[in-house]
């Protein structure tokens, strides 16, 4: 019985890399308007999201193009654009981080 390694899939991660991203952005926006209200718990907790998601995503946008490497060596080369949309967060925030 051959067991089979299940297979790293760039496409399906690279647009879930930048949805999580996206979607942390959007929570640290939507929560600033609790920021000074009676639901201060709101913004605490979003924040707290917020940064895990945006943190966590920039760190998988790091890892995944070594992740499709060692999965697909030879094949690489096809899965070219999936690697580089999977960078965007981590792109985004070096270059932030530089130009500011």
């Amino acid at each position: 019985m051959k067991i089979s390694k299940p297979r790293y899939n760039p496409k399906r991660t690279a647009i879930l890399i930048v949805g999580i991203c996206l979607s942390g952005i959007l929570i640290g926006n939507y929560v600033q308007r609790f920021r000074i209200s009676e639901h201060r718990w709101i913004y605490q907790y979003g924040s707290l999201l917020n940064i895990v998601m945006v943190l966590g995503s920039s760190f998988w946008s790091f890892l995944h193009p070594l992740l499709v490497w060692s999965d697909y060596k030879m094949e690489s080369k096809k899965h070219l654009i999936w690697i580089i949309i999977g960078m965007i967060p981590f792109l985004y925030f070096t270059i932030l981080m530089t130009y500011t």
